[in-house]
């Protein structure tokens, strides 16, 4: 893990305000209340870890799920011990991994989505994740999609999805994807079991699994 030292001072949250991801060794509040004036929204925003004054502790505060919870795992390598406080490492549930075409509209993912729900007779509260390529990053209609289910985003990267063996590979192999809604909802289920085989919804792709 590399990263750039800065040393603190009054208005350096300025000068990282770009940067993907923090630690912070210092206090909480003086954290807290400098990373607020560059904040804009949760998809954009870096992942913020705080680590205590004798290093004993890696707290993630902001974006858990877009990389802080990871980053305060890695530091366990240092000896610290990483806090997670975010939902979905403690609650059981349905891990939904989706594809979807360019042009694919909010509407259309959440449409996809719930039918494929009914197909396994669960509702939008079991959801525990949904999760996707990361190329599928900068998509806002996937944002908005998300947004309505009320639910964690993960993205995982061609090394992550390629590890994950499926049972039906995906025409996405053309981009070096063997798949990509059975191998993100396997990716991030707890019994690694596929409840839902991939299924194609329009130009959306979603699989279950739990």
């Amino acid at each position: 893990m590399e990263g750039e030292v800065v040393i603190y001072r009054k208005d350096v949250w300025k000068d990282i305000e770009d940067y993907d991801s923090i630690v912070a060794l210092m206090a909480s509040g003086i954290v807290v209340r400098g990373i607020c004036s560059i904040l804009k929204n949760k998809w954009t925003d870096p992942a913020v870890v705080i680590v205590d004054k004798e290093m004993k502790y890696a707290i993630p505060i902001i974006g858990g799920h877009h990389g802080g919870n990871e980053i305060a795992l890695k530091l366990e390598g240092l000896g610290m011990k990483a806090v997670i406080t975010t939902a979905m490492e403690f609650e059981d549930g349905l891990s939904v991994g989706i594809g979807f075409k360019k042009d694919v509209e909010a509407k259309e993912i959440i449409n996809a989505i719930e039918q494929a729900l009914k197909e396994v007779r669960a509702s939008r509260d079991e959801i525990r994740v949904i999760s996707t390529w990361k190329g599928k990053k900068e998509s806002e209609e996937l944002v908005k999609a998300v947004d309505y289910f009320k639910k964690p985003l993960m993205f995982l990267d061609e090394n992550e999805i390629n590890k994950i063996e499926v049972e039906s590979p995906s025409k996405a192999q053309i981009i070096g994807l063997k798949s990509v809604s059975e191998a993100c909802a396997l990716y991030f289920s707890r019994k690694k079991e596929l409840v839902l085989r991939k299924k194609v919804y329009g130009g959306v792709t979603v699989a279950i699994a739990r």
